[in-house]
Order: structure tokens, then C-alpha cells, then sequence
């Protein structure tokens, strides 16, 4: 009964706290700022072209900026950092790097691909642009569905074990091995295959403004003021996504505090594992139907 009081106010508070965010209010600030900034960038990149000074400056500013409300906006990279945080026993300074390193190497894609495409396959803008969002950013969401999946699984499988333990309702502290699974046990994100997973499934798809500034920079041939742009831009996305890993990993600690005083915290854990997982797959199939127009 004290489980299930327990697991019910975690689900309550969770669909209170969504709840109380206007997301659409949210989101439709988030891309009128990104038309803010993605203009911004297009007269620093004019600047540069003509001698400006201060241009330099100015897209490097206005990219990060760009990065930022991006992420604030939907996505699925936030969703999978804080579904992982919240879900797993992962450390808050290995969420970051995870963070940083996955927003990093979206930005080295986007070059690679616009710089590629452009330079090897003679693609148009227009063709790029197609394939990054409608071949691209399906599959990322489809990638970012099996790591939610993953989480799903693990947590649904660590709670049959727990509750298979004989005194699953006590936590014991003495050192010894024998009284079942522990939070580290239940859940975690140490193997070098489950961080490729997370940087790779959000990674695949290149952010729209990357894109943008790749093509106009590769047109007007400053091409090196593009690829550091959009780095700069994958700092700005990964600061958004930092504090969401650093909040979802003090929200499970809370969280767990409190359970531990109840005996329940690898329940719990395996719990927000399991719904974690299940979040992230449902807001990767509502992104996917609007990428895929159904």
C-alpha cells in the first residue's frame, strides 16, 4: 500500500508539474526568438562578407543564442537527457558530458553533411533541407523511441526483480550482498554501447538552423565562419540540455532521499525508469507524426 501511495504521488506531481507549462505558449515563443536570432545571424554573415567589424562577434552571439531557444523549443534531445536522468543512476557530471558531447557532434554532422552534400553529391539547398527533415529527423526519433524503450524494458525487468526479492520493502545499508538489488544495481549508464546510443539517436538529426547558416555560408564562400558558428550553436544547444541533465538528476535524488527513508528507493528507481522510458518513447511517436505530417 505505501508503494503504491508512493509511485502514485511520483506520477501525480510529474503530470502537475507538465501540466502547469503552457507548451504551445512555450514553443511559440521559442521559434519567434529562433526567427529573431536565425535574422541576426544572416546580417552578421553579411557583415563578415563586406569587412564589418564586429561581425564575428555578432554570429558567434547570435549562434548561441540561436542553440539555446532551440533546444528550449520542442525536441527530443532535452526529453532523452532528462528521461535518462530521472530514470537511471547516472552521474550528473556524466549526464553533462553526454549532453555536451551529443549536441557537439550534431553540430559536427550538420557540417559534414551540408559541406558534403554540397561539395561531393552537387545537392541543392533545397534537397539537403528535404533530407534532413524528412528522412533524418524521422529516424532520429525513431532512434530516441528505442533508447526510451530500452529504459522501459530495463526498468519494467528491474521491478520484477525487486519485488521477486524477498524483503523488497527494506533498503539494508550493512555491505553486504545478499538482500537484493540496490538503486546502482536496478538502473545505470556506464557502458560505452548505451552512450553511443543516447549521442547517436540525437545527434542524427542536424538542427534546421545549422542547415541555414552551412548553405548561406557555403553560397557567399565563408565557409570556416559557418562550421565555427554552428559549433558555437552546439554549445548553445548543450547549455539548455546541461541544466535539463544537472535538474533531472537533482529532482531523482530528491526523489530517492525520500524513499530511502521509506525502504522503497530501488521501487522507486526501477519506477521512474520504467516511466521514463515510456515518456520518452510517447513524446518521440507525437514528434515523429508531426515530422511525418500524420
Amino acid at each position: 500500500m505505501r508503494l503504491a501511495l508512493t509511485l502514485g504521488l511520483v506520477l501525480v506531481l510529474g503530470v502537475a508539474v507538465f501540466s502547469a507549462v503552457d507548451m504551445q505558449a512555450l514553443a511559440q515563443w521559442a521559434m519567434a526568438r529562433q526567427r529573431e536570432f536565425q535574422n541576426a545571424m544572416a546580417g552578421s554573415v553579411r557583415g563578415l562578407r563586406t569587412g564589418e567589424a564586429g561581425a564575428w562577434a555578432g554570429l558567434l552571439a547570435a549562434a548561441a543564442a540561436y542553440g539555446f531557444v532551440h533546444a528550449v523549443g520542442p525536441g527530443h534531445g532535452k526529453y532523452l537527457i532528462g528521461g535518462v536522468g530521472v530514470g537511471s543512476s547516472v552521474s550528473a557530471r556524466r549526464l553533462v558530458s553526454l549532453a555536451l558531447i551529443s549536441s557537439l557532434m550534431q553540430s559536427l554532422w550538420a557540417i559534414v553533411l551540408v559541406y558534403g552534400g554540397l561539395a561531393l553529391l552537387a545537392y541543392s539547398a533545397h534537397e539537403l533541407t528535404a533530407f534532413a527533415e524528412g528522412v533524418l529527423a524521422p529516424a532520429s526519433y525513431l532512434a530516441v523511441a528505442a533508447v526510451g524503450g530500452v529504459l522501459a524494458w530495463r526498468g519494467l525487468r528491474a521491478l520484477a526483480v525487486v519485488m521477486r526479492t524477498p524483503d523488497h520493502s527494506t533498503e539494508h545499508h550493512c555491505g553486504c550482498k545478499g538482500h537484493g538489488p540496490t538503486p546502482d544495481d536496478v538502473a545505470n549508464l556506464h557502458s560505452v554501447k548505451d552512450s553511443m546510443m543516447l549521442i547517436t539517436s540525437v545527434a542524427i538529426r542536424p538542427c534546421t538552423g545549422a542547415i541555414f547558416l552551412l548553405i548561406i555560408t557555403w553560397n557567399m564562400d565563408i565557409r570556416l565562419a559557418g562550421a565555427v558558428a554552428v559549433i558555437v550553436m552546439g554549445l548553445g544547444t548543450a547549455g539548455l540540455t546541461t541544466l535539463v541533465a544537472v535538474s533531472s538528476v537533482v529532482a531523482r535524488g530528491v526523489a530517492l532521499a525520500s524513499a530511502h527513508g521509506h525502504g522503497v528507493a530501488s521501487t522507486v528507481l526501477a519506477a521512474f525508469q520504467f516511466i521514463s522510458g515510456v515518456a520518452v518513447i510517447w513524446i518521440s511517436v507525437l514528434l515523429l507524426r508531426l515530422a511525418l505530417g500524420i
